[in-house]
């Protein structure tokens, strides 16, 4: 059963049972416009943030604030409930966030069959043992090439002569 305690967290089960809540989600008084510096900079005045998390609509993607540690996100949620923390002249809900442990869902594509990424970097992983056995080969017939081609001065050709443009008589 649940640890002997009076905390509501206790009851959560999982490996984090014991764990002191540190995560707020942002329930209400949040919108697209709304931006994640404000919605930090407003919480920060309760204790450091770890993770201030707020893209698009709130609709879509609940925002959600991770505080340093679980007194800072515990002083910040009262003051939420108590009405107290307004972000662009409303007021916003909150509640603790639950983490979700379940396993991501996989989607039907991937388990049909590969994927076009999957299929690339295969491709890419026999590309790059190919390509190394090349620049082996090319590596030792540099270092065995003769130097016959060049003249004493390393330059390659014929040796430069120069041409004299002053006086033609």
């Amino acid at each position: 059963g649940p640890a002997a305690c009076c905390n509501q967290w206790c009851w959560l089960g999982g490996p984090d049972a014991m764990a002191l809540p540190d995560t707020i989600e942002i329930t209400e008084g949040i919108y697209p416009g709304t931006t994640r510096l404000a919605l930090k900079k407003e919480l920060e005045r309760y204790g450091e943030i770890d993770i201030c998390h707020k893209i698009g609509d709130p609709q879509e993607d609940t925002p959600w604030v991770r505080f340093r540690d679980s007194s800072a996100a515990s002083f910040a949620l009262q003051a939420i409930e108590r009405g107290e923390v307004l972000l662009d002249g409303c007021v916003i809900r909150g509640r603790w966030r639950t983490r979700k442990k379940e396993p991501p869902v996989v989607p039907a594509a991937r388990r049909e069959g590969p994927t076009s990424r999957d299929l690339w970097m295969e491709r890419s992983k026999r590309r790059s043992s190919r390509s190394r056995s090349l620049r082996r080969g090319r590596e030792r017939g540099r270092s065995g090439r003769s130097r016959d081609s060049r003249s004493d001065d390393g330059r390659t050709g014929r040796p430069r002569h120069r041409t004299d443009r002053g006086d033609r008589s």
